[in-house]
């Protein structure tokens, strides 16, 4: 869109600038993600995935925690305390490294027709 006192290079130019600012973002989040799949590859966990406690567990992963507290489902099982403890490891796994020694995801208590799962989720 124009405006009657802009020129059509004022408006190409602010079109490239917002492109680079969009380059630049992606950049920055293509480098983290390279970054979190190095620290996946070493074999740690990146804590990305957690379930909280609720008064009736529907996964087994919930059996156990107190509240307020998370577990960790993106394979380490690690307890934190806090819902901010969670949040500080997964912006930044490397500063609070776990080795992966489970599954990822969930397994349910029950199935959708109230029998006992068969494996994991």
């Amino acid at each position: 869109m124009f405006y009657e006192d802009e020129t059509t290079a004022d408006a190409l130019q602010a079109d490239r600038e917002a492109q680079m600012d969009v380059d630049l973002i992606m950049a920055e989040m293509e480098a983290t993600a390279r970054r979190l799949a190095a620290h996946e590859e070493a074999g740690f966990c990146t804590h990305q995935m957690a379930v909280g406690c609720i008064p009736e567990p529907v996964y087994q992963e919930q059996i156990g925690l107190e509240p307020g507290q998370l577990r960790c489902t993106a394979g380490c099982g690690t307890v934190f305390a806090s819902e901010q403890a969670w949040d500080a490891a997964a912006a930044d796994p490397e500063s609070y490294p776990a080795k992966r020694t489970g599954h990822r995801g969930t397994t349910p208590l029950r199935t959708a027709d109230d029998t006992e799962p068969q494996g994991g989720a």
